[in-house]
């Protein structure tokens, strides 16, 4: 069983970062996404998800947002990244990234934006925030890999300096 807690001491860089999680969730070759109302990613398609409550588990988080936001259930959940993500208000998380699926296509309105499912081969194509972009071939490369992220945002949230390696002792025996 992954150790969340230990995993978000290590990645934590200051008082302001917030633990939250979002999911990609795949039904039929496509992806849920949000098109979000509110920062962070205002304006941007962005995956379901949210913040995760103290004392809850990272996947029941997962699990918990996903419906909420989407009311749909997310299943076969992996974690495929973890990012520490600094910079100004609104971009200080600890963000844990799923993949998963969903039985049904059927979603609720949500209150924190427009549902859209998008074709998993033309997500690159679509109005998908600056950092989802250059994290999206990481997250769907079809590996076990678990990637870790490093972000700083700048003044204007902007993606001012990043870069990704593979998180050790997390993936599944090869």
């Amino acid at each position: 069983m992954l150790q969340y807690e230990k995993l978000i001491t290590s990645l934590k860089k200051n008082e302001k970062q917030k633990v939250a999680t979002i999911c990609y969730a795949e039904n039929d070759g496509k992806i849920l996404f949000l098109l979000r109302k509110k920062e962070p990613f205002s304006g941007y398609l962005v995956p379901p998800g949210g913040h995760v409550e103290k004392g809850e588990d990272v996947e029941s988080a997962t699990k918990r947002e996903f419906l909420e936001e989407t009311g749909l259930e997310p299943e076969n959940l992996k974690l495929k990244m973890v990012t520490s993500e600094i910079g100004p208000e609104h971009y200080n998380w600890i963000l844990f990234i799923f993949v998963g699926k969903t039985k049904g296509t059927e979603f609720v309105e949500s209150e924190e934006g427009e549902l859209v499912w998008i074709d998993k081969d033309r997500i690159l194509n679509e109005n998908l925030s600056p950092i989802d972009k250059l994290l999206v071939p990481y997250i769907l490369d079809g590996t076990d890999i678990v990637w870790k992220a490093e972000i700083e945002y700048n003044g204007e949230k902007e993606v001012f300096r990043w870069h990704v390696i593979e998180l050790q002792n997390l993936n599944t025996k090869r």
